[in-house]
């Protein structure tokens, strides 16, 4: 007897199930979604495999029904989810839910008991499925499961679809209608759809209720619709020519990458993969006829695109959530590959590029790399290097400079923004008022009683409070000191709150808005081309761009550099050319106010070449080991109380010992940060090459007592929340 493998978006492996009653699918199913029973629910699973069932496979639960026509996922698919789930030592239901977190729809399920059952099998409560089909929201689900194991029930589901209601015109207007009544038909006719009462009324200019007597009258009415998805201005762009069809393609601006990447993607069927929505939709108006998925579209919606997209030979412009499509795509292109967002935060943590590799490789097609300087892991790729920016570089070495958190030179700069009555962006690396909140005289410091790390200080009311930027804990800043009583106290390490305060002070007529993540103004003064100051930390680079924007300022640039993780001075050299690139046409004045003005990075941009960067920093790579000389994996320990995250990591340590060759073993010890939101967090990272990262990881030992996290490719080491 056939037995299906089925995938639920769980952590996991494959279960195996009996086919739907009277299954007559000749092709194995593979790739359907299917809803089987778990755990006395419903839940919605993939097809990845079948095989030849034991003859006692009477124990085996039945699937329900299957949803789909076709199938969700195509071969090249279910091996690429396969490999990819041993590529990131996690069950193939993590990955699975990773990737697809929209697969679930809302079911339509309804129930009665089999015909020929006798209705005495019914338990209490549910004598009603003895008359017939039965909606199954109002049953209990453990006695439905009841019946479902004893073969007396039967069931029908499908997915439950909604459809838009729009107002529109159903017949000719009578004669007899008033003046009114015909201005607000035909205002309908005229614009064919509105989604209410209200608008029609308001596009007529007419009370809601001369619309809803039309409405009555049947002159008018609501249809379902398919929702239509957001209208997109298209843009024409000439392509670039290509001498060559590189694996990288490196530098220039934005729009110079937009039409390399054009040339690349002209005559084939291509998947482009973004870390972000705010860039994909960049991208989006120069390939209007472009299949677009992301996670800010509704689940319906995408569900929607994915059934669609089956017969599809155009580009896919998409997030990590495309890599399943059930597409024959002939090139793969990942855009800014060593985005921090490509890494998956929780489940799999995988790394998008990665993945893109793999599923490349199973379609047997090429990747290739856009980006505005290439990550050093592809840095050996051949590339096409279109003219990089030519940054307007101005070094303030702080050594030398007085005044804080903006030194006199930076005023003077502000000032020409202001007389010129132009625009500037000033970026923190925090938000609030500062970074931690210290006594002068006795050094205390406010900290988290959850993490190893002190409050923020945020400046509101008469004393402001602190908070905790990763566990949100919150306090009421203190009037005296907690330790020695003084009221002298010292804010150190300035956020957005500081630095607007002190723009206030030294420029008051310059008008300033705020940009984090959770506090965003209002920029529709800037946007239409008004003189101020924009000031927030690296959710600017998602922000719209300002039409006349001629400085960015970095305050303490170093604050995004000192970080414990090999890894910053790279994601710091991206950061300086990102911010170069700020505005498509301009070339604003970068001025970084730093302890270190000859930082390989600020050399690089110095010399608008980053290639100097990635050799230096290419070099000490291969010096220690580190990737791309080798793959790493974090093996993460955490447990609240400290002895037994230290005991935990310690065992998994010595077992692996023995196993692991002279380096390949980093540690254990503390994280960066040693507590995080309650728990004790304990490292220990693997560095090798491939096949023996494999071969440790497959002789890994369970830890018992404690929480373990494997997170291949780590891309961070602190694992921090915006601050």
């Amino acid at each position: 007897m056939r037995v299906l493998k089925v995938a639920l978006p769980l952590p996991i492996e494959p279960m195996s199930y009996l086919p739907p009653h009277a299954d007559t699918r000749e092709d194995g199913a593979l790739g359907y979604r299917v809803v089987v029973p778990w755990r006395g629910e419903l839940r919605v699973g993939v097809v990845v495999g079948h095989e030849e069932g034991p003859h006692k496979s009477f124990a085996l639960r039945e699937a329900i029904a299957y949803l789909d026509e076709k199938p969700w996922l195509n071969p090249s698919g279910l091996e690429f989810l396969t490999r990819a789930a041993r590529d990131s030592f996690c069950t193939v239901g993590t990955l699975l839910n990773d990737l697809l977190p929209f697969l679930e729809p809302p079911l339509l399920h309804r129930v009665r008991l089999l015909p020929e059952a006798d209705p005495a099998v019914l338990p209490r409560g549910l004598e009603a499925l003895a008359e017939g089909w039965q909606e199954a929201r109002g049953f209990d689900p453990k006695l439905l499961d009841y019946l479902r194991e004893g073969g007396v029930l039967q069931e029908e589901v499908a997915e439950q679809r909604s459809q838009q209601q729009v107002l529109v015109v159903l017949r000719e207007p009578s004669e007899k209608l008033s003046e009114k009544a015909k201005a607000a038909w035909y205002a309908l006719r005229d614009l064919r759809q509105l989604e209410s009462m209200a608008a029609l009324a308001r596009a007529a200019g007419v009370g809601v209720g001369v619309v809803k007597g039309l409405l009555d009258k049947g002159y008018i009415g609501f249809v379902e619709v398919e929702p239509a998805p957001p209208a997109v201005v298209a843009r024409k762009l000439e392509p670039l020519g290509l001498p060559t069809t590189p694996v990288r393609l490196e530098g220039g601006r934005l729009l110079d990458r937009i039409r390399a990447l054009a040339t690349l993607l002209q005559t084939e069927p291509a998947l482009v993969l973004f870390p972000e929505v705010s860039l994909l939709k960049k991208f989006q108006p120069f390939f209007p006829q472009a299949i677009v998925l992301h996670g800010e579209m509704k689940a319906e919606e995408r569900r929607r695109v994915w059934a669609q997209a089956g017969n599809s030979t155009g580009v896919v412009l998409a997030t990590y959530q495309g890599l399943l499509l059930p597409l024959e795509w002939r090139r793969v292109v990942v855009v800014e590959e060593a985005a921090e967002a490509y890494k998956l935060p929780g489940g799999s943590r995988a790394f998008v590029p990665r993945l893109a590799r793999l599923r490349a490789q199973g379609l047997g097609v090429s990747i290739h790399y856009c980006s505005s300087v290439n990550s050093a892991e592809v840095w050996h790729e051949p590339a096409y290097l279109l003219p990089p920016p030519s940054p307007r570089l101005h070094l303030l070495d702080l050594r030398q400079e007085r005044g804080w958190p903006f030194s006199g030179a930076a005023i003077a700069i502000l000032q020409q923004v202001q007389e010129k009555k132009r625009q500037a962006i000033v970026l923190s690396a925090r938000r609030g008022y500062s970074a931690l909140l210290r006594c002068k005289q006795c050094d205390w410091k406010a900290m988290c009683p959850n993490c190893a790390l002190p409050l923020r200080y945020h400046k509101s009311g008469r004393l402001g409070f602190l908070q905790c930027h990763q566990c949100g804990h919150e306090q009421k800043a203190p009037e005296l000191c907690p330790s020695c009583q003084s009221d002298v106290f010292d804010p150190q390490g300035p956020g957005v709150e500081w630095l607007l305060e002190a723009l206030a002070r030294h420029l008051p007529a310059l008008p300033r808005y705020r940009y984090t993540a959770d506090a965003k103004d209002d920029l529709g003064p800037l946007l239409v081309g008004e003189p101020g100051v924009l000031v927030g930390t690296t959710a600017i680079l998602r922000a719209p761009v300002l039409p006349e924007l001629a400085l960015v300022l970095l305050p303490y640039a170093d604050g995004f550099v000192l970080e414990s993780d090999f890894r910053a001075a790279e994601r710091y050299h991206r950061l300086l050319w990102q911010l170069a690139d700020l505005h498509p046409h301009r070339r604003p004045l970068l001025a970084l106010q730093t302890f270190e003005p000859h930082h390989p990075a600020h050399k690089a941009l110095q010399a608008a070449d980053p290639r100097g960067f990635m050799e230096v920093e290419l070099a000490l790579r291969r010096t220690l080991g580190y990737p791309p000389a080798s793959r790493m994996v974090k093996l993460e320990v955490a447990h609240p109380k400290e002895p037994i995250a230290r005991d935990a990591i310690l065992q998994l340590a010595a077992a692996l010992k023995p196993q692991a060759e002279p380096g390949e073993l980093l540690g254990p010890a503390p994280a960066p940060v040693a507590r995080l939101r309650g728990q004790y967090v304990f490292h220990l990272l693997l560095k090798s090459s491939e096949a023996r990262i494999q071969t440790l990881m497959e002789n890994l030992p369970p830890v018992r007592g404690a929480r373990l996290r494997i997170d291949p490719d780590p891309q961070s080491f602190v694992g921090l929340l915006e601050d």
